[in-house]
């Protein structure tokens, strides 16, 4: 049975209408045969602002190196700003897939340009980013923002007159990025695609939106194929190079004490372990 570690960038606490949704949904998207499990940061506040951001990665890096121990097959990322993506796949050999950049290369099949519409405008400068990053500058129709905080959206989960004006945002911001181009919109970001699945909206003005989620994992999935299939999925060549096993074993402990990082850890002892065998 396959096994996949979806990582949320925000925690239970601070999402308490989208988290549960989120969970549900995944058991209805997912393959029967799959097992999916959901986890968030162990701070996770979702200010938007890039230093606590940052600051998340070293939770997420640790639970990538924890699920492959764990015997997971794959982690999803399911942050539209694919937080610590990299840095992940040059430490595991397990696939590692980020929901901004699946997001983005599943929309590049749907038209043949792409609108990312956020939650709030201090994303807008880091998917410009991550689409160049990408290499898809000429694919993107447009950046959009709805002006609403992660938290009042996640208020809008249950009520009534927050939803109404939750949903007009994002019509008009959609409607904005379709002027500018766009054939496809992405509603960037795992709680805005939940909001919009669990109000029934699919579509604006006959353009598509892409569920992402659903994207993450089934691109997932068919990543843990792959791998089976061929015996690796990401290259070792420059960019997701992997630091030697010394390189490993010398610096693991001294990381997983000053960052609080106990899989890296548990890395380092079984280095040292298969040595002494």
């Amino acid at each position: 049975m396959p096994r996949i570690l979806y990582l949320s960038m925000s925690r239970e606490e601070y999402s308490p209408n989208y988290f549960p949704f989120l969970r549900s949904y995944i058991e209805q998207v997912k393959s029967p045969e799959t097992e999916v499990d959901l986890r968030g940061t162990r701070v996770g506040r979702i200010d938007s602002f890039r230093f606590f951001e940052t600051l998340d990665w070293i939770s997420i890096l640790d639970s990538v190196v924890g699920a492959e121990q764990e015997g997971y097959d794959a982690v999803a990322i399911g942050n539209i700003l694919d937080p610590a993506l990299r840095e992940a796949r040059s430490m595991v050999d397990i696939p590692v897939l980020g929901l901004g950049e699946t997001s983005m290369l599943t929309a590049c099949m749907m038209g043949s340009t792409f609108a990312l519409v956020g939650v709030n405008p201090y994303f807008g400068g880091r998917f410009e980013e991550n689409v160049a990053k990408y290499g898809l500058k000429e694919r993107l129709a447009s950046i959009e923002c709805m002006g609403l905080t992660p938290h009042e959206l996640d208020a809008c989960f249950s009520d009534e007159s927050g939803r109404d004006k939750a949903i007009e945002s994002f019509t008009e911001a959609a409607r904005a990025s379709l002027a500018k181009g766009a054939e496809v919109v992405i509603p960037a970001g795992g709680r805005l695609t939940a909001f919009l699945n669990a109000v029934g909206i699919r579509e604006v003005d006959g353009a598509p939106l892409l569920d992402g989620t659903v994207s993450l994992v089934a691109a997932t999935e068919a990543a843990i194929r792959i791998r089976e299939q061929s015996g690796s999925f990401v290259s070792r060549r420059r960019l997701y190079a992997k630091a030697a096993e010394s390189s490993i074993r010398q610096a693991a402990v001294e990381y997983a004490e000053g960052y609080n990082l106990p899989a890296l850890g548990r890395i380092a002892t079984d280095l040292t372990d298969s040595e002494k065998e």
